[in-house]
């Protein structure tokens, strides 16, 4: 009973959380919310019983993800004027109307979804070296690929941000 009431608070605080990275104004206070959603997102994998992903998800999206993406900010210029871009613009009607589409789909999907229900048995439990096997099998190429395009992302920023520098 207290697990599931403690659950439901720390889902409430992820989409608040959330909610937070997209309706902040300031690009270090999205950060910290970012930071705060993703740990929220590890304490509902401990939750579910599965602390590795929870290890995982706190370590690596919850920092390291956190710290590219806040260099990645400040090697980067805000606008014109040195003020932040406005948040809408003429296109706000349609983002509007696609974000409202891909939230029906969604739901619609969700509904239509035949979930499993209490299965009864104990979690399996999985060896972390099958976990690493399979991850380092079978997704090894996609893992590379996006160091490359992290790392691509992050060097175009520095360029950026020299050329600014420069004029």
């Amino acid at each position: 009973m207290i697990t599931e009431v403690l659950w439901w608070i720390v889902a409430a605080g992820v989409v608040g959380a959330s909610a937070g990275v997209v309706l902040s104004r300031s690009v270090v206070h999205a950060a910290i919310f970012l930071i705060l959603s993703l740990a929220g997102v590890g304490a509902i994998y401990l939750f579910l019983t599965v602390e590795f992903i929870a290890l995982v998800q706190f370590l690596i999206y919850g920092g390291a993800v956190t710290v590219l993406i806040l260099l990645a900010l400040m090697l980067t210029r805000m606008g014109a004027s040195g003020r932040p871009e406005p948040l809408t613009g003429a296109q706000a009607p349609f983002g509007a109307l696609v974000a409202a589409a891909l939230m029906a789909t969604l739901i619609g999907v969700a509904v239509a979804t035949a979930w499993p229900g209490d299965l009864g048995g104990s979690p399996t439990a999985i060896s972390i070296e099958r976990i690493g096997a399979a991850l380092f099998q079978n997704y090894g190429a996609p893992f590379i690929i996006m160091a490359a395009l992290l790392l691509v992302a992050f060097v175009g920023a520095i360029v950026i941000a020299r050329q600014e520098d420069g004029d």
